[in-house]
């Protein structure tokens, strides 16, 4: 019997943006609370599971008290992953920190590949990167000596091989935890256009007053690129917050189903507050995701970016500012994952291990299921190397028209 929901936490997270909360529980063997919990609780019909279900139950046998717990963490999530599925995932603690809290262990950079080349496109403010020198328009050449990854560049340890234009030299560089900076900037592209970045939907950041500002600064301008890439999601009200700022009048943009409720139908309210939408979510089959009255919303042009790492919350508000106020979508197909994943503390592996369970889907206003498939992009983008290394992010560029 599961005990009362204690805490509903919404926030992105990581890859992970969805709608989250924590219930406290207690039982004793991981696989079986595991196999259990996921088969009650996903979204998915129970048909489909029973397979799975009986897959999951036999790997309970190979446990011993002396398993080690990343041993156990990494069969869980390969017996997790077979249902191929978002936001179904178990996390260690260090993680789950990560995740509530945007602090992460980590090197300050991002980038991606542009031509073959590996190319810093960011490096966080008062990190371990930025530290030791490290700009924006670098080229990582090789990582302790291997072919360098994006992912092992943000929290690899090592001798890092760098060239800046046609200097080439080494710097050793070690994670350290990183406070990001999640707060919308604002700033302009020319003295018509300004970009938005939205690094993601964490509640704390889509306060009345942080947005009664963003929208009298973005008066100023007569289109806004808002900047979705590496935006993880986080609180869908914090989503609905947002659309708000260019959607003047109630809107319904898409809704939460969730088919192994019995419930009836809701309408989610203008409010942070977990333990209300928690209730909300809790005692409904069907949730409608409204946009917010305002009737100083901008009416300017609106331009969106999104990559393969803009997932969740950051995949609904680019949808809804597509499907309901015609912005154009540019950029790389998005992840595709937009279910609700709730979740529930693990104490059976370790203290502060909790798993993420997927409960409901998301189906936008005018009917494109994201889950899977990503937002509907009108123009693929490709990085300019040359702009790249100069420091010129090239897709904001293809904006300036």
């Amino acid at each position: 019997m599961l005990n009362k929901i204690t805490a509903i936490i919404l926030t992105l997270a990581c890859a992970y943006g969805a709608f989250h909360f924590t219930i406290n529980r207690s039982f004793v063997n991981p696989y079986p609370v595991v196999c259990d919990l996921v088969s009650e609780k996903i979204y998915l019909p129970n048909e489909e599971l029973k397979d799975w279900r009986r897959t999951c139950m036999e790997r309970s046998r190979y446990v011993t008290p002396y398993t080690k717990k990343d041993l156990i963490l990494r069969d869980i999530n390969y017996v997790l992953g077979s249902l191929r599925v978002s936001h179904l995932e178990i996390y260690d603690a260090p993680d789950v920190r990560g995740i509530w809290r945007g602090e992460v262990k980590e090197t300050g950079l991002s980038g991606e590949f542009v031509d073959s080349e590996l190319v810093v496109f960011k490096v966080l403010p008062q990190s371990p990167a930025e530290r030791l020198g490290f700009k924006k328009g670098d080229v990582i050449v090789k990582i302790n000596g291997e072919q360098p990854s994006s992912w092992a560049m943000e929290s690899e340890a090592g001798d890092y091989q760098i060239r800046r234009g046609a200097e080439e030299f080494s710097i050793k560089l070690h994670p350290g935890v990183v406070k990001r900076n999640e707060s919308i900037q604002l700033s302009p592209l020319n003295s018509r256009i300004a970009v938005m970045e939205v690094p993601s939907f964490r509640a704390e950041f889509f306060k009345d007053e942080t947005l009664k500002t963003i929208a009298n600064d973005l008066k100023k301008y007569k289109s806004v690129v808002v900047d979705l890439r590496n935006n993880a999601g986080g609180n869908f009200v914090a989503g609905l917050r947002f659309l708000s700022l260019f959607v003047c009048e109630p809107t319904l943009i898409g809704k939460l189903e969730k088919p192994k409720s019995k419930a009836g139908r809701a309408e989610m309210p203008d409010l942070l507050n977990d333990e209300k939408q928690l209730d909300i979510l809790e005692k409904s089959r069907e949730v409608s995701l409204k946009t917010f009255r305002n009737p100083a919303c901008y009416s300017g042009a609106v331009k969106v970016l999104v990559d393969g790492r803009t997932s969740s919350v950051a995949e609904m508000v680019a949808q809804g500012l597509k499907e309901y106020r015609g912005a154009l979508l540019r950029g790389t197909s998005s992840r595709g994952q937009l279910l609700v994943g709730v979740w529930y503390p693990m104490d059976e592996v370790g203290p502060g291990v909790q798993i993420s369970i997927p409960e409901a889907l998301y189906i936008s206003g005018k009917g494109h299921r994201i889950e899977g498939q990503g937002v509907q992009l009108d123009k693929v983008l490709y990085y300019n190397l040359q702009q790249m290394q100069a420091g010129i992010d090239s897709w904001v560029n293809s904006y300036q028209d």
